[in-house]
C-alpha cells in the first residue's frame, strides 16, 4: 500500500502538481509499493494495518479509540502551553463585552 491508497482520490496527484514533482521522477518502490502500511495503535501497541478497511485507524478497536479519547477528556492527555491567566489574551475569555461581540460573528 503506498501513500496514494491512503489519501483521497486526486490528492496524491495535486500534491506531485504542486511539488512540481512528475509521476516518473518518484521512486518505483512509493509507487509500486504493495505492502501494507502498519502502526502501532497508540493504546495497546498493537500492530495494526493503516488503510480504508480499518474505520478505527490509528486505533485497533473501538475500545482503545474511546480509551484515548476519554485519556483526553480527564485531561491525563494534554498539550501544553501557557495558561489562559499568563495569555495576554486569556482575560478576555471572561470578558463580558469580549464575548457578546465573539458572539455576534
Amino acid at each position: 500500500m503506498s501513500l496514494r491508497d491512503l489519501l483521497p482520490e486526486g490528492t496524491f496527484e495535486e500534491i506531485l502538481e504542486e511539488a512540481h514533482i512528475a509521476p516518473e521522477e518518484l521512486n518505483s518502490d512509493v509507487q509500486n509499493d504493495n505492502e501494507p502500511v502498519k502502526v502501532k495503535c497508540p493504546t495497546c501497541n498493537k500492530e495494526v494495518i493503516y488503510d480504508k478497511s480499518n474505520p478505527f485507524r490509528p486505533f485497533c478497536s473501538q475500545r482503545c479509540r474511546m480509551t484515548e479519547l476519554g485519556a483526553w477528556v480527564s485531561n491525563k492527555r494534554f498539550i501544553k502551553g501557557t495558561s489562559l491567566d499568563q495569555d495576554e489574551d486569556g482575560g478576555d475569555i471572561n470578558n463580558v463585552e469580549f464575548r457578546s461581540c465573539q458572539d455576534r460573528d
